[in-house]
């Protein structure tokens, strides 16, 4: 089972539900157990114990994919710093080559001038 954010349950509420979950079942354990307290305790250990469990695999799923986002995170990252340096070196090129131009309609200009003389 994969939690995420993206149906609107938090890992918080998630981690709180299991909580609560485990809290009812013990004590409709306890209400409705025709047994002796030493048996319903062990019982109530047993699903305590369970539901602790279940809350570790669920936080390690939830480290899991915090380690993948963040791995994607790093990866993108690294992917729009190259297309960074891509649009500068295109942005440089084209500076360059408007600074040519310039220079030679500058040098056209000058030769122009001095044919006036």
């Amino acid at each position: 089972m994969d939690y995420d954010t993206d149906n609107g349950l938090s890992y918080a509420a998630l981690g709180a539900a299991l909580a609560a979950g485990a809290l009812a079942g013990a004590a409709a354990a306890l209400l409705f157990a025709p047994q002796s307290g030493e048996r319903t305790r062990e019982q109530l250990r047993q699903q305590a114990n369970r539901a602790w469990d279940r809350m570790a695999v669920s936080r390690e799923r939830i480290n899991e994919r915090v380690e993948e986002l963040l791995d994607t995170i790093a990866i993108y990252s690294e992917e729009l710093v190259e297309k960074g340096k891509d649009i500068t070196e295109k942005e440089r090129q084209r500076l360059n080559d408007g600074i040519a131009l310039a220079r030679r309609e500058l040098d056209r200009l000058r030769r122009k001038l001095s044919r006036l003389d």
